[in-house]
C-alpha cells in the first residue's frame, strides 16, 4: 500500500511538470478525438481566438504539463465568450488572424511575468543632414552630399551603401567618421539592426586622434540606441555607462532612465531621471514612480472568485469573463447536483455524477486561476498605458545626436566628399 501511494504521488507530481507523461498523452489523444469527431459538427469560426481552444489546450498541457495544461485551458474555454471582443487591444493585442485574436498560450502562464515593452527608434533627426533642393543624379564616384539626399529622402537602405562608399573611398577621418555613423543610422532607420550595430561597432577601426573626442561617444550612443530598438534594455544601459562627453552624456542618461520605464521600473526611472537639470518632460517624468497606477491584487482576486466564482474576474475589470465563469461553474455544478438528488432513479451506477461532478471542479478551479490572470494582466494594462505615458513625454526630448557639429571645420566637396580645410 505505501509503495502504491508513493508510486501515485510522484506519478502527480510528474502529470504537473512533465512534458509527456502518461495522463498528458491520454489529454492529447482527447482534444485529438474532439477535433476528429466533434469539432467538425460545430461548424467553422466558432472560436474567438488563435490557436483555437483545443490546440490551445493541447499546447498548455505539452508545455507546462497536465494539471497546469488542464487548468489555463479550462480558464480558456469560459474566456472564449462572446464578450471576448470587447478586450480586443486591451487584453488580447496583437494582429488578428483570419478573423480571430491572438491569444498564445504562454501568455496565460500566471508564474511567468510580462512587463518588457517593445523597442522604439531614437535615430538623427533627417533635418540634422544637408538637403538637396531636388533630386540628383548618381554622380559617378561616392558622393557624401548624394548619400545625404538619400537619407533625407528616406532611402535609408541605398543611403547606407552611399555612406559607406564615402566611408572607405575620403581620405578624411573626419568624414570617413562621419560616413560611418550616417550608415549606422540609416540602417537604424531602415530597421536592420545588425547591419547598424555592425557599421557603428566597425568604427573601432576609424583614426581618432584624441580618444576623449565626441566622436567615441557617438559610436556608443549609436550601438545603444540600436539595443534600445532591439528592446534590449539591460545591454542599453551598459553601453551608455561609458558615454561622458557633453551633450551626449545628457542625452544618455535620459534614455538610460527611458529603459527602466520600458521594464516597467518606474520608481527607478524616476530617480534616475530627477539628477537631471532638464526641460519640463524630464521633470515630469521624475515624478512618474507608478505610485498612482491603478492596480488589481491577484490573492484578492482568486479568493474572490473562489467564493463567488466570476467575482475575482468582475473585481479585475472583465464582468464578461465573470458572468460566463459563474454560468459555466454554477450550470454545471446544479446538473451535478441534480444527478446526485435522483442518482437513484435516473443514474444508480453514479457515473454522470462522478464525470459532472470532475467536469465542475475543473471549471471552477479553472475559473480561480482565471481570476488570478486576470488581475496580473489588469495591472500590465494599466502599466503599459503609464509607459505609453512616458513615452509621449520622452518622444518631446532632444535624444537624437546631431553630427553636423563634427563638419564645422570641414568643407566636403559636394561630389567627392574631399576636405578642401580643417583636420582631425
Amino acid at each position: 500500500m505505501l509503495v502504491r501511494t508513493a508510486l501515485l504521488v510522484f506519478w502527480l507530481a510528474g502529470a504537473c511538470v512533465a512534458r509527456y507523461d502518461p495522463l498528458s498523452v491520454c489529454g492529447d489523444w482527447m482534444i485529438g478525438g474532439y477535433k476528429l469527431v466533434l469539432s467538425p459538427l460545430q461548424g467553422q469560426n466558432i472560436c474567438n481566438f488563435s490557436p483555437t481552444c483545443s490546440q490551445f489546450t493541447k499546447v498548455a498541457i505539452r508545455t507546462q504539463g497536465f494539471l497546469p495544461g488542464v487548468l489555463i485551458g479550462a480558464d480558456r474555454l469560459m474566456r472564449c465568450n462572446t464578450f471576448a471582443w470587447s478586450y480586443c487591444d486591451t487584453y488580447y493585442t496583437g494582429a488578428i488572424i483570419d478573423g480571430r485574436m491572438p491569444d498564445p498560450v504562454e501568455n496565460h502562464v500566471a508564474w511567468r511575468s510580462r512587463t518588457d515593452e517593445p523597442g522604439a527608434l531614437v535615430s538623427a533627426d533627417p533635418s540634422s543632414v544637408s538637403r538637396l533642393p531636388s533630386p540628383v543624379p548618381p554622380p559617378p564616384g561616392p558622393s557624401l552630399s548624394f548619400a545625404d539626399f538619400l537619407y533625407s529622402s528616406g532611402e535609408y537602405s541605398q543611403a547606407a551603401a552611399e555612406y559607406l562608399r564615402v566611408r572607405f573611398t575620403v581620405g578624411s577621418p573626419i568624414l570617413s567618421g562621419y560616413a560611418g555613423l550616417m550608415a549606422g543610422e540609416s540602417y537604424l532607420r531602415a530597421e536592420d539592426f545588425s547591419g547598424a550595430r555592425r557599421a557603428f561597432l566597425d568604427l573601432k577601426a576609424t583614426p581618432v586622434l584624441d580618444p576623449r573626442s565626441s566622436f567615441l561617444d557617438f559610436r556608443r550612443y549609436g550601438v545603444a540606441r540600436t539595443l534600445f530598438a532591439e528592446a534590449r534594455y539591460p545591454e542599453t544601459r551598459t553601453t551608455l555607462d561609458s558615454v561622458v562627453t557633453t551633450p551626449l552624456a545628457q542625452q544618455a542618461r535620459t534614455l538610460a532612465g527611458w529603459t527602466l520605464f520600458k521594464q516597467h521600473q518606474f520608481a527607478e526611472g524616476a530617480s534616475a531621471l530627477s539628477t537631471l537639470q532638464s526641460a519640463l518632460p524630464t521633470q515630469q517624468l521624475a515624478t512618474m514612480d507608478g505610485r498612482d497606477i491603478a492596480r488589481r491584487s491577484r490573492l484578492a482576486s482568486s479568493l474572490l472568485s473562489a467564493i463567488i466564482p466570476g467575482a475575482g474576474q468582475l473585481y479585475s475589470g472583465r464582468a464578461g469573463d465573470g458572468a460566463y465563469s459563474f454560468l459555466t461553474v454554477v450550470g454545471t455544478g446544479l446538473v451535478t447536483w441534480w444527478f446526485a438528488a435522483e442518482h437513484e432513479a435516473h443514474d444508480p451506477s453514479s457515473v454522470r455524477v462522478s464525470i459532472f461532478g470532475i467536469i465542475t471542479a475543473l471549471f471552477y478551479a479553472g475559473n480561480v486561476y482565471g481570476a488570478n490572470v486576470a488581475a496580473r494582466d489588469y495591472n500590465l494594462f494599466q502599466e503599459r498605458r503609464y509607459v505609453q505615458r512616458a513615452d509621449s513625454l520622452f518622444n518631446l526630448l532632444p535624444l537624437e545626436p546631431d553630427y553636423r557639429s563634427m563638419l564645422d571645420s570641414v568643407a566636403p566637396d559636394a561630389n567627392t566628399g574631399k576636405v578642401e580645410s580643417g583636420k582631425w
